[in-house]
């Protein structure tokens, strides 16, 4: 409980805004079974999104690796704009009958690039931001969207395309806006080849194991005509995966690694191919919901495992993305795309159907044998002592300190009494808590760089911090902020 304490502690509501964001894209990429009309239509949409999102998200991060930059903050806007125009149209196209193949194929080309946006710019955040936001913020947001999906997709039709196409996208766009506004960016880092080399062999095992999960969860998804019925389970696979996963974050004290996760999953999803073999096709439902809780799971792990990556090697935050989740997107495409073709050919054939999923397991083999002779070097959590606050810990090293001759026990209530006044005055003078941490650090002689490695957060934020805080107590240098605490302290 200590542990969920301080991960959740300074957490805000539109922390969570990428919930909003999954929300549409649930929409308007599940909520829809074609019909034999509307197939074909529907192939060229999804081809669309599928394509263009991993070109979009490697594009994106290669540009900004080169300019050595990273994306501005008005790109938020351009997310927003074009993922409700893209919801618009899949609406016209998919239920109100209006539209041909062009109006869907340009629906999936926006809200690919949208999702691209949007990806790359909370990745920013949570990187900038610091690790307790990925760690914890990435699985809760994913949870709260399956809950909002389902309530969406009760109402009615009129209803139903106002919320999705105007509503959720722009309470996604003030949630990241505001998110943004938090942090301050400065100079981007250099991905030089050596520092690429060494995130390619750090993060080449967690990735390879993630798409091969993607590649099997959509195949086996496409070949087995996902229906309505393997769309709910998906979807419950989703939302356990994303519990599961903010659970173990919230409570396991020790920090893990995505690998270990891989290798305790690998016995059930393989159970989980075997059902339809051993008992009938009509299980292939309960193997989609497998296939979606443990791909989730990892998948969710990896967006996490780059984002603590990028934050302690000091990487610049997209073209990272891009490295690790790009791989990710163009196996979902070949997996979906392989298994449209195979899908009329191989339906109802027993036979053929088995050596999809033999195929399917070897491939999780030969991930686990990957994983098995590894290290991972790219963890997905931090220890509860990386989670320790600062100030919490400095108090702890003031009370524990040894008593060179005559230290009085009482020494302890005083420290905390004195902090707490300290405390207070920083709070009467509107300092936030974040705020708040970064100016006991620095009334204590703290460096820039020491408080950004000491709060998870870049040396850019923690210079913003510190410019709001000079403002807000009418100082105008870290000496002066210096005194100011000695005052304080009496």
């Amino acid at each position: 409980m200590e542990r969920a304490r301080k991960l959740l502690k300074g957490l805000r509501i539109h922390h969570l805004g990428f919930g909003f964001f999954w929300t549409v894209t649930f929409v308007v990429l599940s909520g829809f079974q074609p019909s034999r009309e509307l197939g074909a239509l529907w192939q060229g949409y999804t081809l669309a999104e599928q394509v263009l999102m991993p070109a979009a998200v490697g594009v994106l991060g290669f540009l900004c690796a080169r300019r050595r930059c990273e994306l501005p903050h008005w790109a938020a806007g351009a997310a927003c704009f074009l993922l409700s125009g893209s919801a618009l149209l899949y609406f016209l196209v998919f239920h109100l009958g209006e539209g041909a193949a062009s109006l869907a194929i340009v629906a999936g080309l926006l809200m690919g690039i949208a999702c691209a946006l949007f990806f790359l710019l909370w990745e920013l955040f949570y990187v900038t931001e610091g690790q307790q936001r990925a760690l914890i913020c990435i699985p809760l947001s994913a949870a709260m969207s399956v809950g909002l999906y389902l309530l969406v997709m009760l109402l009615p039709l009129a209803i139903m395309v106002f919320v999705t196409v105007t509503i959720l996208p722009f309470v996604a766009l003030i949630c990241l806006q505001k998110s943004l506004g938090e942090i301050e960016m400065d100079a981007v880092p250099v991905l030089d080849r050596p520092a690429l080399r060494t995130a390619m062999a750090d993060l080449w095992r967690p990735v390879l194991c993630v798409s091969i999960l993607a590649f099997s969860q959509k195949l086996i998804a496409r070949v087995g005509g996902a229906g309505e019925v393997d769309t709910l389970a998906a979807l419950v696979g989703f939302a356990a995966a994303a519990l599961l996963v903010a659970a173990l974050e919230l409570f396991l004290s020790k920090g893990f690694d995505i690998l270990h996760i891989y290798q305790l999953l690998f016995p059930a999803l393989t159970i989980g191919f075997l059902l339809p073999s051993l008992f009938g096709q009509q299980y292939t439902t309960l193997l989609v919901a497998f296939l979606m809780f443990g791909f989730e799971v990892v998948n969710l792990l990896l967006i996490i495992t780059c984002a603590v990556y990028t934050i302690r090697n000091g990487l610049p935050s997209s073209p990272l993305y891009a490295l690790c989740i790009g791989p990710v997107l163009a196996a979902m495409l070949v997996g979906s795309e392989v298994g449209a073709l195979l899908g009329p050919v191989l339906s109802g054939d027993l036979a053929h159907w088995a050596s999809i999923i033999l195929f399917c397991i070897v491939l999780l083999s030969v991930a686990l044998v990957l994983v098995a002779r590894g290290k991972g070097k790219a963890p997905a959590s931090m220890t509860d002592a990386e989670l320790v606050s600062p100030a919490e810990a400095a108090s702890d090293n003031c009370a524990a300190a040894p008593a060179s001759g005559s230290a009085p026990e009482e020494a302890q209530p005083r420290l905390a009494e004195r902090r707490q006044v300290v405390q207070a005055y920083l709070e009467e003078r509107g300092l936030s808590p974040r705020e708040t941490e970064v100016a006991e650090l620095l009334m204590k002689g703290h460096s820039v760089s020491a408080i950004a490695g000491k709060l998870f957060i870049s040396e850019n934020t923690t210079r913003g911090h510190a410019k709001s805080i000079y403002k807000k107590l009418a100082v105008h240098s870290r000496q002066e902020l210096v005194d100011l605490g000695d005052q304080l302290l009496g």
